[in-house]
């Protein structure tokens, strides 16, 4: 059974499991995050390609079977513990870098960990990832997306090359879920800002994105007054109508750079 307070549903389908391992490209010798292993089925084939398995369970019980189940394996380490506990940087150290994350995450942990391995996403070389397909589609979404694209998508091109692989029916786990879930592939990227500049992005996108179908400039003058005054004809002659949901990442990551030339001052 599931347990609730976790959010676990356990892959059941082993075509599934190897679309995943296959999507990693799991070479002898790689170094494996696994987020969550539960009964251990992609554990199981992770370590029958040679990799050096970390894997972090939270629920006890399942730390036993799988302490059992894998006890003479020498590659495979396990973590007793939530990874949500762990620092950007803790989770690096955690595996011998560079590293892979391959993981069929609880639905409830998959944004914030996301958010969480952004800023290190240099020691990854790919993230491999289960996760709820509206979750995988907000992340890979861009403005022809319609209303999956949002602040997650900008999270997602700003640090990422981005796939879904595979979109997976709730009967590939055991108790199945009411929802489909999605195997997408993440390839780490450079935006070209500083790790300050792309948190700050990201929290000065998401204010402005509030008001996804207002206009841009009036969202500009109610959050960032001192920016939109200094900037007011240059913002009225680039921007006019737009709306924050009609402007692609590219165009977010150029509006940004005007907002630190000229409106950083701001209080937000």
């Amino acid at each position: 059974m599931a347990k609730k307070k976790w959010g676990q549903n356990f892959l059941i389908n082993h075509n599934v499991v190897a679309a995943i391992v296959q999507a990693a490209d799991i070479q002898e010798g790689d170094s494996i995050l696994e987020i969550g292993p539960g009964h251990g089925m992609l554990t199981r084939l992770l370590l029958e390609h040679n990799s050096l398995v970390t894997a972090v369970e939270v629920d006890p019980e399942l730390c036993i079977k799988l302490r059992r189940q894998f006890e003479r394996e020498d590659r495979f380490t396990l973590l007793e513990s939530d990874v949500l506990e762990f620092t950007s940087n803790a989770l690096v150290e955690l595996v011998r870098t560079p590293a892979k994350v391959v993981a069929n995450l609880p639905y409830n942990i998959a944004t914030p960990l996301l958010i969480r391995l952004l800023s290190v996403r240099q020691a990854w070389q790919s993230l491999t990832l289960m996760v709820q397909l509206e979750v995988a589609e907000r992340l890979c979404a861009t403005v022809a997306s319609g209303k999956s694209y949002g602040p997650l998508s900008l999270v997602g091109a700003l640090g990422f090359e981005r796939e879904i692989i595979l979109i997976v029916p709730p009967d590939s786990f055991k108790p199945a879920p009411k929802v489909d879930s999605a195997v997408i592939h993440l390839t780490p990227r450079i935006s070209g800002l500083t790790l300050d500049e792309e948190k700050s992005f990201l929290k000065w996108s998401r204010i402005l994105f509030q008001q996804r179908r207002k206009i841009l400039l009036n969202g500009i003058r109610q959050h960032f007054p001192k920016w939109f005054e200094n900037s007011e004809d240059l913002l009225r002659e680039k921007y006019q109508l737009r709306r924050p949901e009609n402007l692609e990442y590219l165009e977010w990551l150029e509006l940004f750079k005007v907002y630190l030339q000229n409106g950083n001052n701001d209080s937000n």
